[in-house]
C-alpha cells in the first residue's frame, strides 16, 4: 500500500506513523487498497478538520467522542451527503477500535466513539424492497423465460443477498454442493449458505456448461439447507451421490481464460466472465416481463436483508451475511416493517436507513 502512504502536514509525525501502521494492519486483513484510499482520505480530512478548529496538529491519542461528533457536524454544516459522513463515522469507529487495542486511547473512550450517532437522512428517497407477489413474478418469468445461467443469478441474488460485485467474482472453486455453501471474498473471505433451491439452479447451470454430472434420473441430489423463504426441507442424500463440479469431455474453458476449472467463472457470457452491468441487463430483462420497476441486484440484496431479519432477529447473523464490517448497519433493518402488497402490481418502499 505504498502508493496511499502520503503524509499529512495536519497531524503530528507519530501521528503520521501511526496511522501507516493502521494501513499495514489492513492489509495484513486482506482489505484492499480501495479500502485504504478510502480510510486515508478520512484521516486526512479529520487531521485537517482538527487543525483548523483545535489549532494543533491532529494526533489519535485525543480521539474522543466529542472529536469525532464535532467532525460529523462540521461535514453536515458544508452540506457532505448522509452516505459520506456515514463512511466517515465507520472510519472513525475502525480506526478507534485499532488504537484501543494498541493502547493509544482508553476502552471507555473507544466505546463512546462507537456510539456517535450516524446522521439520519430526511430526503425523500427510499429503499425499494420487492414485495412477495413481485418476487414470485419475477422467480415465474425466469422459469419461463431464463436460461439455466439466468435462473442461477437471480435465485442466488435473492436467496444470498450478494453484491452484484461479489456474484461475478465467484468462481467454480468457491461452491461445495456438500455443505450447500459459497466461498465469498469481499474484501475477506466468508462462507455464505446457499439454500437447497439457489443450489439447484447453480447445478443445473454447471451442467449445461457440462461441468457437472448428472445422474441419469436427472434429478439432482443436495443437502437440505434453509434459506429464504422458507421451502419445503429435503431429506439428506448420501455423500456419493451429492454433484461434483469437475470438467468434462467437451466441457468448454470459457472465452479468454486460463487454469484449473477451480478458477473459472461461475457465471459466464461469450466473452467469459460476466460483468455487474450483463448482470444488471439480465435482472431489467426479466423484471419487465414480470412488469417490475427500477429492478436491481441491490434491490435484491435488500429485499433478502429485510426478510432474513424479518424472519430470524439475528442483527450478527444478517451482518455476517451481508460481509458488513459492523452492527451498525445491519441494525438499520430492525426498524423496518415487513413490506407491505396492497395492491398486487405495487412494490414495498421502505425509508432509506438500510446500509450495504
Amino acid at each position: 500500500m505504498n502508493h496511499v502512504s502520503m503524509a499529512s502536514h495536519f497531524a503530528s509525525a507519530d501521528e503520521n506513523a501511526r496511522f501507516q501502521q493502521f494501513l499495514d494492519w489492513l492489509s495484513a486483513r486482506g482489505r484492499s487498497d480501495a479500502t485504504a484510499r478510502s480510510y486515508r482520505s478520512d484521516w486526512q480530512d479529520l487531521a485537517a478538520w482538527y487543525r483548523r478548529a483545535r489549532g494543533a496538529p491532529f494526533d489519535a491519542s485525543s480521539l474522543d467522542a466529542d472529536t469525532v461528533a464535532a467532525w460529523r457536524e462540521a461535514g453536515q454544516n458544508k452540506g457532505k451527503s448522509p452516505a459520506t459522513l456515514t463512511r466517515r463515522l465507520a472510519f472513525a469507529r475502525t480506526y478507534a477500535r485499532w488504537l484501543a487495542e494498541d493502547g493509544v486511547v482508553a476502552g471507555g473512550a473507544m466505546a463512546n466513539v462507537q456510539r456517535v450517532e450516524t446522521p439520519r437522512t430526511t430526503d425523500e428517497r427510499a429503499v425499494r424492497v420487492l414485495s412477495d407477489a413481485e418476487v414470485h413474478r419475477l422467480l415465474q418469468q425466469v422459469e419461463a423465460r431464463g436460461c439455466r445461467r439466468d435462473q442461477a443469478i437471480l435465485y442466488v441474488l435473492l436467496d444470498t443477498g450478494l453484491k452484484v460485485s461479489e456474484l461475478v467474482a465467484l468462481e467454480l472453486g468457491d461452491v461445495d454442493f456438500s455443505t450447500g455453501r459459497l466461498r465469498v471474498n469481499n474484501p475477506w473471505a466468508r462462507s455464505v449458505e446457499l439454500p437447497t433451491r439457489a443450489a439447484r439452479k447453480v447445478a443445473w447451470s454447471l451442467a449445461e456448461r457440462g461441468l457437472l454430472a448428472m445422474p441419469p434420473s436427472g434429478e439432482i441430489e443436495l443437502p437440505a439447507t434453509g434459506g429464504w423463504p422458507p421451502a419445503a426441507r429435503v431429506s439428506y442424500p448420501e455423500p456419493g451421490r451429492i454433484p461434483t463440479v469437475s470438467t468434462l469431455p467437451g466441457s468448454p474453458m470459457p472465452f479468454g481464460l486460463e487454469g484449473p476449472p477451480a478458477s473459472w467463472p461461475l457465471f459466464t457470457g461469450e466473452r467469459g466472465r460476466l460483468t455487474p452491468n450483463a448482470v444488471q441487463r439480465i435482472l431489467r430483462k426479466h423484471a419487465a416481463f414480470a412488469r417490475i420497476d427500477d429492478a436491481s441486484p441491490h434491490v435484491l440484496r435488500h429485499t433478502f436483508a429485510v426478510s432474513y431479519w424479518l424472519r430470524t432477529r439475528d442483527l450478527v447473523g444478517l451482518a455476517e451475511r451481508l460481509g458488513l464490517e459492523s452492527l451498525e448497519s445491519a441494525k438499520a433493518y430492525a426498524h423496518l416493517s415487513p413490506p407491505v402488497d396492497p395492491m398486487p402490481d405495487r412494490a414495498a418502499v421502505i425509508p432509506a436507513r438500510a446500509a450495504g
